[in-house]
């Protein structure tokens, strides 16, 4: 018990002393000793403590001890209620805390609390005066209007799709890389990056919103796809940098006279291949190209470059869309394939350009014997095991093939006694025919298939069974190199060739001019050539261009740049066709050659057919790109004149013709003017005719042979 003395007891009047009951604890006392001063300060009891509490205070039991006073005894009770009361009142409130509203701060000079609601009533700036209040009235409002096809959708996903699967965000092809790139035109690589920055751009606000809503997947394949993207534009740019570069260096090198050892105005494979052998023998090469690619005819071009270059749609149509993307296709102008042992493989090797290329093998190489649905296709023999199970011949016919072929392989021009009685030299391959007791159909599938003579005029001239044996045996070690086909094919298509070449060229201290037209060749008193005048322009040049003269010693050329100096000798008709299945009768070959030799069919001139497919990437999977070609025999219905071959196709989904295309030769050596053009590509799939044509301007231009062996050897390279 405590003792309450002092004001208190004072202002009670009491004499007695004051004692509170310990349950009162905590802040209940001290509210009891404040709170009953202020209460009971001059008022009496009976107005302060009610009637009942002082009847229950005097009903207490009766102790044998002091007895307290029922007065104040009522006042400890009262104030007992009081407290429960306020313990209740408590407990109601802390149980309604939840349901009760916040109540909201009226201080208009209380900053912005979160706690008590409190905040300015309106929007405010950081400057001192009121900001603008919006128009209300529609009419008195400024009208912006923009113009809906303004070319940005593009940066941005399809409508209601922010987001795709995993799955379909990995789903993306390769970079392209910097030598694939080169072979593209201004055009094309303008409009590549192009779609590569809307694609970026999309991408990037994909991963932001996977991000955002916490998708948990899709980033991994967003920056995969990013990287490559961005791979591709660095490329582009590299490209363009060296182009502008070369044309910086180019306009800078013919502002002054200079003297070249050989010059050359290229559209094809063949100037680009001796403009890369002459430079690594140390010849000043000038090339000069009116295209702004390398290779001219021998390009490779994607699948709307084909519609438009052959005209197959109406204006407003984009047929190359249900194909996929454009830049998908790489589909050769020219039908060749290079044989894995022949002189352009030896050239490649020799001068180290296979760094800048890939190369696949054929599949197989086909002979088709007799004519319609029912004729027989069947795989090229090239040894005697391969003969005695070849479809091709009878059992008997199988054994005289077998030895004939036999003797071939053993055969050496410098031993007589290898030559089986023959007068090699002065032979024709039909006596040789003739001592083996060899069949037409055999004679038809080994010139034609192996040896690839075009027509059958090898047969009767004397002095061609050497060349003939040199040529099958050539076939035999191409097709022993690799084993299932003699020949082999540039991944991406054969515009990477004159690409190479230029490339090696440049290496040696060539110079390059694309975009770089012919004016005039000049002549001196003699008739020889002395120089060039030419334009030269950058992609798009509206003006004029840069117009220079430089001399020269030598000019080698295409036939399209001397109308005057060359002559048609027979017309080449071509027909490019996109497959979706491969040829009947090859094994589901993915790629081949099949001649349909000229006497099978009742023509003077073989049919080729060569094929590639997405196995090469020239084509997306699952199409196949074939090309038919022959000489024209008549003056019209060219069409008819392909039908063989077209009906061996099966169902073609597209395809591509044209005029047919005159073969020029030139009408002189060029031993007296020094100017040495090469010839037109005939309608073989093969390289070797070129490779003849390349020996013949280079015995003419130099008055030496073409060593292939050691070219590079003692050479160097251009200063940097």
């Amino acid at each position: 018990m405590a003792l309450l003395a002092g004001p208190c007891a004072k202002g009670l009047g009491l004499s007695v002393p004051l004692f509170l009951v310990p349950a009162f604890a905590g802040r209940t006392l001290s509210m009891t000793a404040s709170t009953s001063a202020s209460i009971l300060s001059g008022k009496s009891l009976a107005s302060v403590v009610p009637q009942y509490l002082r009847q229950k205070a005097e009903q207490q039991p009766q102790n044998d001890g002091p007895r307290p006073d029922p007065e104040l005894e009522a006042i400890r009770l009262r104030r007992k209620e009081m407290t429960a009361s306020k313990k209740a009142r408590l407990r109601r409130g802390k149980r309604n805390l939840a349901l009760r509203a916040q109540r909201r701060d009226g201080n208009k000079q209380r900053g912005v609390s979160s706690l008590y609601g409190s905040g300015p009533r309106k929007e405010t700036s950081v400057y001192k005066w009121d900001l603008p209040e919006p128009v209300i009235d529609a009419e008195r409002r400024a009208q912006f209007k923009t113009a809906e096809n303004h070319g940005l959708w593009g940066f941005f996903n399809k409508a209601k799709q922010p987001m795709v699967s995993g799955e379909d965000e990995a789903a993306f092809g390769r970079p392209w890389s910097y030598h694939e790139l080169t072979a593209k035109d201004f055009h094309d690589l303008h409009r590549l990056y192009w779609t590569t920055i809307l694609e970026l751009n999309r991408t990037k606000t994909r991963q932001h919103e996977m991000r955002r809503v916490r998708a948990g997947y899709g980033n991994y394949e967003a920056d995969t796809r990013i990287q490559a993207l961005e791979e591709t534009n660095a490329n582009i740019r590299r490209v363009l940098a060296d182009r502008h570069s070369a044309y910086s260096e180019a306009k800078a090198l013919v502002s002054r006279v200079y003297l070249k050892d050989l010059g050359l105005t290229p559209d094809g494979l063949t100037e680009c291949v001796l403009s890369g052998v002459l430079s690594v023998k140390g010849k000043k090469v000038l090339h000069v190209d009116r295209n702004d690619h390398y290779g001219g005819e021998a390009a490779s071009v994607n699948i709307e470059t084909l519609y438009r270059k052959y005209g197959n749609f109406k204006p407003g149509e984009e047929p190359w869309k249900k194909y996929g993307r454009a830049n998908d296709w790489n589909i050769d102008l020219v039908p060749k394939l290079l044989m894995a042992n022949g002189e352009l493989t030896n050239i490649l090797v020799s001068t180290d350009v296979t760094r800048y290329l890939e190369f696949k093998q054929i599949a197989g190489s086909f002979v088709q014997q007799g004519a319609g649905p029912r004729a027989t296709v069947a795989k090229v023999p090239s040894t005697a095991a391969e003969a005695l199970s070849s479809p091709l011949m009878g059992l008997f016919e199988k054994r005289r093939a077998k030895r004939f072929l036999e003797w071939v392989g053993s055969f050496d021009e410098h031993n007589p006694g290898t030559h089986n009685g023959i007068n090699i030299n002065r032979a024709t391959m039909k006596d040789v025919y003739d001592k083996f007791g060899l069949e037409p159909s055999t004679r038809d599938f080994i010139g034609h298939s192996m040896a690839l003579f075009p027509t059958d005029d090898y047969l009767t001239t004397p002095g061609m069974a050497l060349e003939t044996i040199t040529r099958i045996r050539l076939y035999a070690n191409s097709m022993a190199r690799y084993g299932k086909s003699p020949y082999i094919y540039p991944l991406f298509g054969l515009g990477d060739l004159p690409q190479g070449f230029a490339r090696l060229s440049a290496i040696y201290g060539g110079t390059y001019m694309l975009n770089t037209t012919i004016d005039e060749i000049q002549y001196d008193a003699s008739g020889k050539v002395s120089g060039i005048s030419a334009t030269m322009k950058e992609r798009a040049d509206e003006g004029e261009g840069m117009k220079f003269t430089t001399k020269t010693k030598t000019l080698l050329g295409d036939p399209s740049y001397f109308p005057g100096k060359v002559q048609v000798v027979g017309h080449l008709l071509k027909a490019i066709c996109i497959l979706t299945h491969p040829i009947e009768k090859t094994g589901d070959a993915d790629s081949l050659q099949l001649i349909i030799p000229q006497s099978q069919v009742g023509r003077k001139n073989d049919i080729y057919i060569a094929m590639v497919s997405s196995a090469h990437s020239v084509c997306p999977k699952g199409y196949y790109i074939a090309i038919v070609s022959t000489i024209a025999e008549t003056a019209s219905n060219h069409h008819l004149e392909l039908a063989p071959g077209l009906e061996r196709l099966g169902r073609i989904e597209e395809i591509f013709t044209g005029k047919p295309i005159p073969i020029y030769e030139p009408l002189e050596s060029g031993v007296n003017d020094h100017v040495y053009i090469s010839k037109s590509y005939d309608a073989s799939s093969h390289f070797e005719s070129m490779t003849d044509d390349i020996r013949d301007i280079y015995l003419r231009a130099t008055g030496e042979e073409l060593k292939v062996q050691g070219l590079r050897e003692g050479q160097t390279l251009a200063e940097e």
